[in-house]
């Protein structure tokens, strides 16, 4: 982060300084901004950065300013060209309410590497990592990341980026992958390699779209002797393509712990153009976050997804397609993905899922490290509710569909600690207690573990 000072003008004799006992409302300081100046440019186009800084002419009070000046400053961070971005606003020669607004940068190295950690769904990973930041001078970058998971999930990302900036804050990027994904759930591997092109833009504050296409080559595998026949008669190869359309509206003011706001996701996916591989999949998110008193938040989220076959073959998707449901980062007090069809151990997934939780988020009781360590902390009570069933979503028919999709629904109840790791990733330790079951579910009453990224 830079850093960030501010020259004031001198007063004219007569005027009350706040030396001698009289404000000065910042709001009512007439400025101008003659000129802004960004030190520290070397591999960094003048035209790249001059998009960012274009709104600081409007300012036109001193607080207006400030505020403008720190916009910018993150703006320019977002590049991914600097290291460390410091502000300073000084007074100009020229004129009675002239401003300069000066940046000193320091640019990115031309090679950057490291060694980190990734939290995913009730796994760690350790990811090794190279980037090649602002190669041409306009934001361009190569990554390169290789992951290695707790669970023998591995992953090689070959990644380039150029942003395209605009008042769209677009930027388009373009992938080559190879993933191993074992789901132990299920008793199976998939390795995928392939391709994914990726355009992304704001169509509004805070609404962010993704336009994707993915080719994949998918290698399905029975991961061990005690794999059902279900599993093991959809091994094999397929090819995937597909388009892809993920809209996200996130007003929260936090990530992890929100006291406020709303948070909508949309992700429309049609598998078919080309490939062995047809089908038509939509999933969805809302929660909302509402504050009460004594600093206390009351959430609500939903989910709900249908995956439609466009063939009235089977092969035309596999079991790597499906949803599943149940896990402490879904619905608690079950297994993970253990919810739906079973054959044998091996959960099925299904066409159609839906999921909901009503939480109520305490401080730390007693305002134990309030402003300090316990604000990465937060006690909760939770109810989560969640159903998953075989059979798609049928339109045509809503009333029945929905029917389907209530009956037998799975339900629990618990509390617990959820810890914030950075604005990420949190963990959760619950104590839950399933109430509403089916037989053949694999319950968890007790104690709960959940690490990740996306809790419901």
């Amino acid at each position: 982060m830079g850093a960030g000072q501010a020259k004031t003008r001198k007063q004219p004799q007569g005027v009350a300084k706040p030396s001698d006992g009289v404000s000065i409302d910042l709001d009512t300081v007439p400025v101008r901004v003659e000129n802004v100046r960004i030190n520290g440019l070397s591999r960094t186009k003048d035209d790249y950065v001059s998009q960012s800084v274009q709104e600081l002419f409007k300012a036109n009070t001193f607080n207006e300013l400030v505020f403008k000046a720190s916009v910018v400053q993150s703006k320019l961070e977002k590049l991914g060209c600097f290291r460390d971005v410091g502000i300073i606003i000084d007074v100009s020669n020229s004129s009675p309410d002239g401003y300069e607004v000066i940046y000193n940068v320091r640019e990115s190295g031309r090679f950057v590497g490291g060694v980190n950690t990734m939290i995913g769904a009730n796994e760690g990973s350790l990811v090794l990592g190279c980037r090649l930041p602002n190669i041409l001078g306009r934001g361009e970058r190569i990554n390169l990341e290789h992951t290695i998971g707790s669970d023998s999930n591995k992953s090689s990302l070959l990644t380039a980026v150029k942003p395209l900036g605009g008042s769209w804050n677009a930027d388009i990027s373009a992938t080559l992958f190879h993933h191993k994904n074992p789901a132990y759930w299920s008793s199976y591997t998939v390795f995928s390699t392939g391709a994914l092109l990726d355009f992304a833009f704001e169509s509004a504050q805070k609404v962010r779209h993704n336009m994707q296409w993915e080719g994949a080559w998918r290698q399905l595998e029975a991961s061990s002797r005690q794999t059902s026949f279900a599993v093991r008669e959809q091994s094999g190869h397929s090819f995937k393509s597909s388009l892809r359309h993920i809209m996200t509206v996130d007003h929260r003011d936090h990530p992890i712990f929100p006291s406020s706001g709303v948070l909508l996701r949309l992700v429309q996916e049609y598998a078919g153009l080309g490939g062995d591989v047809a089908f038509v999949k939509h999933d969805s998110e809302l929660q909302a976050n509402i504050p009460l008193p004594h600093n206390l938040v009351l959430q609500g989220a939903l989910r709900f997804g249908v995956l439609r076959p466009l063939d009235a073959r089977d092969s035309t998707h596999n079991i790597s397609d499906l949803f599943f449901l149940g896990g402490p980062q879904t619905v608690r007090g079950f297994e993970m993905r253990s919810l739906g069809a079973r054959s044998g151990s091996d959960a099925l997934g299904g066409k159609a899922y839906w999921a909901s939780a009503v939480h109520l988020y305490m401080p730390l009781p007693f305002g134990f490290g309030r402003g300090s360590f316990g604000e990465y902390f937060r006690t909760h009570a939770f109810v989560n509710a969640g159903n998953i069933n075989d059979s798609s979503f049928n339109t045509e028919d809503f009333a029945q569909s929905f029917q389907t999709m209530l009956k037998d629904f799975r339900a629990s109840y618990g509390i617990g600690l959820a810890i914030r790791l950075g604005q990420l990733a949190r963990i959760e330790i619950n104590y839950c207690w399933p109430f509403r079951f089916s037989k053949g579910d694999r319950l968890v009453r007790g104690v709960q573990l959940g690490l990740g990224i996306d809790f419901l």
